[in-house]
């Protein structure tokens, strides 16, 4: 098990959220949220709670952001 916490220096080493701990939080809850609409639907059978292991993804730099731009 990973420490579960996400620490300020943990954000602004991600290269993936540019170091912006806004952009880290969306990218965590986004995931969390997907997360938990698959065990809902009975896709996936958890074991930790979605934001635990939303968190311990970031830290394992497995999650990135997708920007659209506007025309």
């Amino acid at each position: 098990m990973l420490d579960q916490k996400v620490y300020l220096d943990d954000i602004y080493e991600s290269e993936k959220c540019g170091g912006s701990p806004f952009k880290a939080v969306v990218m965590m809850s986004k995931e969390s949220r997907f997360i938990n609409n698959q065990a809902h639907q009975g896709f996936i059978q958890l074991e930790e709670k979605p934001t635990t292991i939303a968190m311990n993804k970031f830290k394992q730099n497995k999650l990135s952001v997708v920007v659209h731009e506007k025309e």
